[in-house]
C-alpha cells in the first residue's frame, strides 16, 4: 500500500514515501534477467538498504519515546505501541525500544553506523548491549572507546561474534578498569559461593547414606588437599593390586580423615566430652553374635560390623542387659560428662522432653533432683534436655522421674494439664 504524504512537509516523510513506492514498483519484477554478477551485488545493496531503514526506524521510535507520545496515544509503554502498530513480539518490541533509547544517548555512534548501512540490526543490538553492560565506573570515555572498537570489528564479525567480543571489550578499551571489575566480580562470586555452602548426610533406606554438598573453591581445595594423599591407590604387594575405583578411594579417604581427626584429640568438645562414636551392643549380641548393634545416631549395624568399628576407632562400648539397662560405660565422674554423659546419650538419644527431636550434641545434662537439693550426678538422676526445654522444665516446674524401663517421664504443671498425666518422648527405635 502506498503512503500518501505531502513531500513538502518533511524530507523523512518524503523518503519513506519514495522508498515505499519504489519497492512496490519492483515487487513483481522478474529477476531472471539479472546476470550472475549483478545478483550478489544487488543482494548486498538491498541488505545495506535494510540496515539503513532499521536505522531510520530506530530514530523514529527514539523520537516517539522522547516525546512520550506512546502514552499520549493510549499505550502503556513505547514497547506496547510497537507491538500494536508493528505487530512485533514482546521481545522484539522491547529490543527496538531499547535500541531507540540507546542510539539517542550513549550509543549515538552505533545509531549513525546503522543509519549509514554499515551495521546490521543484530550487530547494532550486540554493540549497544555490550556498551550498556559496562560497569558504571567505566566512565563515558571508556564507553566511547569500547563502542568505537566494536563498530570497527563489525566488518569482520557477525552479531553473535560481536556479542562474545563485547564481553571482553574492556581488555582493549580499559584494561585497568577490567582488572578492578574482575576483582570485584571474583570477590562477589566467592562470597556467593560461601553463602551457598552445604553438606548433608541422608539415609537412603537401604543401608547406605547419601553425602551431598557444595563448597566454595577455597574450601574444596583444602578438602581435596587432605583427601588426595589418602585416596591414592594402595601399593602394598601383600594385599594385591588395589581394585577400588577413584570414587571408592575418595569415599574411604573421607572416612579415614575423620578417623584420624577423632584419634588426634584436637576436635572441640561436643556436649561436654570429646567427639566419639558410640555403639550399643546388647549382651546376647555380644556373646552369641545374634541380633544387631545400634549406633548413637539410631542406625543399625550387624554385630560383625560393630566389632570391626570397635577395633578401628576409639569407641566407648555400652553393653546392655536384657532390659536395656546400661551395665558398663567406663569410669564415672562428678559432672554430666565423660562416661555418664555417654550413658545419658545412649539411653535418651537426645532431648527426652515429650515431642522434642534435638540430638544429644544439642543437649545439657539435667539433674532430676537438683544438685543444690542434694541430688547426685549419676545416670539415675540425670536426663538430657535441649536448651529450650531445659529452661521450660526449670521455669514451669515440670516433674521428672524415670519409669521402670528407664525412660524419663515428664509430669506437666497443674496449669498446663490439671490431670497431671505423665508424658514421655516416643522416639522411634
Amino acid at each position: 500500500m502506498s503512503v500518501a504524504v505531502d513531500h513538502r512537509e518533511h524530507p523523512v516523510a518524503a523518503a519513506v514515501a519514495d522508498v515505499t513506492m519504489t519497492i512496490e514498483g519492483v515487487a513483481d519484477a522478474s529477476l531472471w534477467s539479472l546476470s550472475d554478477a549483478e545478483l550478489p551485488e544487488l543482494m548486498v545493496a538491498a541488505g545495506r538498504a535494510v540496515n539503513q531503514l532499521h536505522g531510520l526506524l530506530a530514530r523514529l521510535v527514539g523520537e516517539l519515546d522522547a516525546r512520550d507520545l506512546p502514552v499520549r496515544l493510549g499505550a502503556s509503554t513505547t514497547a506496547a505501541l510497537l507491538r500494536h502498530r508493528l505487530a512485533l513480539t514482546p521481545g522484539a518490541a522491547h529490543a527496538l525500544a531499547r535500541m531507540a533509547r540507546a542510539t539517542r544517548s550513549e550509543c549515538a555512534a552505533t545509531g549513525a553506523a546503522l543509519a549509514a548501512g554499515e551495521l546490521t540490526w543484530g550487530q547494532a543490538v550486540a554493540i549497544t548491549r555490550a556498551v550498556q553492560d559496562l560497569p558504571p565506573e567505566a566512565g563515558q570515555d571508556v564507553r566511547g572507546r569500547a563502542e568505537t572498537q566494536l563498530i570497527a570489528q563489525a566488518a569482520r564479525f557477525d552479531a553473535g561474534q560481536l556479542t562474545r567480543l563485547g564481553r571482553y571489550i574492556l581488555e582493549v578499551a580499559a584494561p585497568d578498569t577490567l582488572e578492578t571489575q574482575q576483582a570485584e566480580q571474583l570477590a562477589a562470586a566467592e562470597a556467593r559461593a560461601a553463602r551457598r555452602r552445604e553438606f548433608t548426610i541422608t539415609p537412603d533406606g537401604h543401608g547406605s547414606e547419601w553425602l551431598r554438598g557444595r563448597l566454595d573453591t577455597e574450601s574444596a581445595a583444602v578438602l581435596r588437599a587432605a583427601l588426595d594423599p589418602l585416596s591414592a591407590p594402595r601399593s602394598d604387594a601383600a594385599d594385591g593390586p588395589d581394585t577400588r575405583c577413584a570414587a571408592e578411594r575418595r569415599a574411604d579417604a573421607l572416612v579415614e580423615l575423620a578417623r584420624r581427626a577423632l584419634a588426634g584429640g584436637e576436635l572441640p568438645a561436643s556436649g561436654g566430652q570429646r567427639p566419639h562414636v558410640a555403639v550399643t551392643i546388647p549382651l546376647r549380641t555380644l556373646t552369641d553374635g545374634i541380633g544387631h548393634a545400634v549406633l548413637d545416631t539410631g542406625d543399625i549395624l550387624a554385630p560383625t560390623a560393630a566389632r570391626i568399628l570397635a577395633c578401628d576407632c576409639h569407641l566407648v562400648p555400652a553393653v546392655l542387659g536384657g532390659a536395656g539397662q546400661v551395665l558398663d560405660v567406663g569410669r564415672s565422674q562428678r559432672l554430666f560428662s565423660g562416661a555418664i554423659r555417654r550413658a545419658l546419650a545412649l539411653r535418651d538419644r537426645g532431648c527426652a522432653f515429650p515431642g522434642c527431636d534435638r540430638p544429644p550434641a544439642w543437649c545439657d545434662g539435667h539433674h532430676i533432683v537438683s544438685w543444690a537439693d542434694g541430688g547426685h550426678t549419676n545416670l539415675d538422676n540425670g536426663v538430657l534436655l535441649c536448651g529450650h526445654h531445659h529452661t521450660v522444665v526449670h521455669r514451669d516446674n515440670w516433674q521428672i522421674r524415670l519409669a521402670p524401663d528407664d525412660i524419663p517421664k515428664f509430669t506437666p504443671p497443674p496449669w498446663a494439664d490439671p490431670t497431671g498425666t505423665p508424658q514421655r518422648n516416643h522416639r522411634p527405635p
